[in-house]
């Protein structure tokens, strides 16, 4: 193989894991309760949590439905793991986050990733 191939191969296969690398997403575990899964929204839209925007999890806004715990829940811990560095301890939650390489948006309700 030529040189320039070498080259070409090495920068693709660089950007290809540098693309799979950001293709995270935090989310609520299946483990999570009802009580725990509040929490989480409370804290993440407080000031304490740095006051996420948490108009799409709202009547009315683009990822109120489906209207449960679970998916708002993941929606704001989202916002909070994108926001703070996309790190394992972002995506922790007192045990109640998983990170997920398939992308959670559905319809309107996009879930951003850095």
């Amino acid at each position: 193989m030529s040189l320039s191939l070498t080259v070409l191969f090495f920068f693709l296969l660089i950007s290809t894991v540098s693309m799979a690398q950001r293709n995270v997403w935090c989310v609520a575990n299946s483990d999570a309760t009802d009580e725990q899964l509040q929490a989480t929204i409370d804290w993440c839209c407080s000031d304490s949590g740095g006051f996420r925007d948490c108009t799409p999890i709202q009547p009315g806004g683009v990822c109120y439905e489906p209207n449960t715990l679970r998916d708002h829940a993941s929606f704001v811990m989202n916002l909070y793991y994108q926001n703070e560095g996309s790190t394992k301890a972002q995506c922790n939650f007192s045990g109640t986050g998983t990170e997920v390489h398939d992308d959670p948006s559905h319809g309107p309700c996009i879930y951003v990733h850095y």
